[in-house]
């Protein structure tokens, strides 16, 4: 069975079995919570960045949303935003998922470069491997089989590349 938590003020949370989440912080402004392992799916009314989860390796910032966060036992994250936005946050590295996408944190390298969940399992399979390697054959298939809805993606990699791979992604999403 799945536990439930609900604050009239704030939202639904719903932990999947075999879940770990601790309250970290519970105020009138500011509800944070550190999801250790498992799955938890929540439905936030509260305003932006007054919901925030933390895992091993990313901060999840709600900016009015609806989403699934999953961390493996490795400290490994997926969230898969349904509705509205959400932030994920590592150091100084942000990665904004906007409804219908999803991203991957890792621990010591934090939030990946979101994509949505539609694109092509090319462009998934090359993103992730770029963003653990940063191999310029793998950004070429990202480019090269991003749609115009794929904008997204494109957007954030411009902050994570340099030179001739910065202008290859800028002409790309140009």
């Amino acid at each position: 069975p799945r536990t439930p938590l609900r604050a009239a003020f704030v939202g639904e949370v719903e932990l999947k079995p075999e879940s770990r989440l601790r309250i970290v912080e519970s105020t009138r402004d500011q509800q944070r919570m550190l999801l250790q392992q498992g799955t938890m799916h929540a439905f936030i009314w509260a305003p932006a960045r007054e919901f925030v989860v933390d895992t091993p390796s990313a901060r999840t910032v709600d900016l009015g949303c609806a989403y699934t966060l999953h961390v493996g036992a490795d400290g490994t994250g997926l969230l898969t935003v349904e509705m509205g936005w959400v932030a994920f946050q590592w150091r100084d590295l942000e990665s904004f998922i906007p409804a219908g996408a999803a991203c991957e944190t890792r621990p010591g390298h934090g939030p990946g470069t979101p994509h949505f969940t539609d694109a092509a399992p090319e462009l998934e399979t090359a993103l992730a491997h770029f963003d653990q390697h940063g191999d310029a054959r793998d950004l070429a298939i990202v480019v090269a089989d991003a749609r115009a809805r794929d904008a997204l993606t494109l957007w954030h990699l411009l902050g994570r590349t340099r030179d001739r791979e910065r202008a290859l992604v800028y002409d790309r999403f140009a």
